[in-house]
């Protein structure tokens, strides 16, 4: 984030990333932080990479029109619209007014305020195939294969087509934002014009008013795209945010014991278990258990290969009251309270690292816990859901460094 960004809408404040997770606390490490009020407060709602729709219920805690202010990490940036649900059919579908929010700190979104339904969260463009561009309508013409992330005329790697695009093929799980208008990076917030959103498909054309226009493509990916057979091969499904196990028969499309590659997209992370809980009662440890980050993963080899019965994948902190967990047995000591997401030991204050000792799902959330946050094996971890837990269990007492959780 460059220093003028910084200044104009919180002066003073540093342009390291430090700094920034200094004065708003609990931001954690996500690529983008959204709040229901001015000046990062209010209920919140980490994201990482990709496109969020309220018409599918994915902005989260914080909701449809509820928006106030964002935080956009080093390295990111993001296009927020106050419409949703375009089914991307040609000649159809307005994501009414859009603006760019280059990386820093949004204190207020301006005339968006309470009004955003969309959001794209562009990391670094990838090289991929998710996403085929092409100069005439009907896939004919010059053609630009696109991966994951942010890709505009600014930056270049639109390549010619950039104001030449009239077709699209989208893979599905893939969406597109495409906007007719690119802005430079430290301008902090500009208006794209007309922006439209495709899903998974084959579009023959962007639409008679916006052929010729687009110069700015944001393509998100699904957050975990899972496989049977190494190099991204064989049995695939794909998943969103959430807490998923065998026993729920939610692996049923790649299969339980079955996984033997992870494409996690950027901004993202995915906890991988051997074990799933056979009575979902908060006993039993799940077995070996490791955090993914952004990026391909083989298994072959590796302990996990053939052997996941349990994923998390969640991208930072939220507000909510998903889990309640005390320092103390029976619910006494020091206390804090969880929405979605996945906590590190930085984030579990006040009760802090390796202190808890007894917790309340109160609904129908999940909640794995662990004792190592490292990108390794996170040692022993279980799964919780609705119950009053007055013990943790020995092996977790006192050790929880990692939460993640999900409704």
């Amino acid at each position: 984030m460059g220093a003028a960004v910084a200044t104009a809408f919180l002066p003073g404040l540093l342009s390291t990333a430090a700094a920034q997770a200094a004065v708003i606390p609990g931001v954690g490490s996500a690529p983008l932080v959204a709040y229901a009020d001015r000046n990062f407060t209010g209920a919140k709602q980490s994201y990482g990479a990709g496109v969020f729709d309220a018409a599918k219920k994915e902005l989260g805690v914080v909701g449809n029109d509820a928006i106030t202010s964002l935080y956009v990490a080093s390295g990111y940036r993001a296009v927020a619209c106050d419409n949703g649900g375009s089914d991307g059919n040609v000649n159809k579908g307005s994501l009414g007014a859009c603006r760019y929010f280059d990386a820093g700190l949004h204190a207020f979104v301006g005339d968006l305020n309470d009004k955003i339904s969309l959001l794209a969260v562009m990391g670094k463009p990838v090289k991929g195939t998710a996403v085929t561009a092409y100069q005439e309508t009907k896939f004919t013409g010059a053609s630009l294969p696109l991966g994951s992330g942010g890709f505009g005329q600014v930056a270049g790697n639109l390549a010619t087509l950039a104001d030449s695009v009239k077709s699209l093929k989208v893979t599905d799980g893939y969406r597109v934002v495409a906007c007719d208008n690119d802005a430079k990076p430290g301008t902090a917030t500009v208006d794209l014009g007309k922006c439209r959103l495709f899903r998974g498909g084959e579009h023959t054309t962007v639409g008679g008013d916006m052929e010729k226009k687009i110069s700015l493509v944001a393509v998100g990916a699904p957050p975990l795209i899972a496989t049977s057979d190494a190099d991204m091969t064989g049995l695939r499904q794909q998943f969103n945010p959430g807490v998923y196990t065998a026993f729920a028969n939610e692996l049923a499309t790649v299969g339980n014991d079955k996984i033997t590659s992870l494409r996690v997209a950027d901004g993202w992370r995915v906890v991988g278990c051997r074990n799933d809980s056979t009575g979902l009662s908060g006993q039993g440890d799940l077995g070996l258990c490791r955090m993914f980050g952004a990026g391909e993963h083989g298994l072959a080899g590796n302990a996990l290969n053939d052997g996941i019965s349990t994923l998390v994948v969640q991208a930072g902190p939220a507000s909510g009251n998903l889990l309640n967990v005390y320092a103390d047995r029976d619910f006494k000591g020091a206390t804090a309270t969880f929405g979605p997401g996945l906590y590190t030991a930085a984030d579990l204050a006040p009760v802090g690292n390796d202190a808890v000792s007894s917790l309340r799902v109160p609904g129908a959330g999940r909640a794995v816990l662990c004792d190592n946050d490292s990108g390794q094996n996170l040692g022993a971890c279980r799964l919780f859901v609705k119950s009053d837990h007055l013990f943790v269990g020995a092996d977790i007492n006192d050790k929880t460094s990692l939460i993640a959780l999900a409704p």
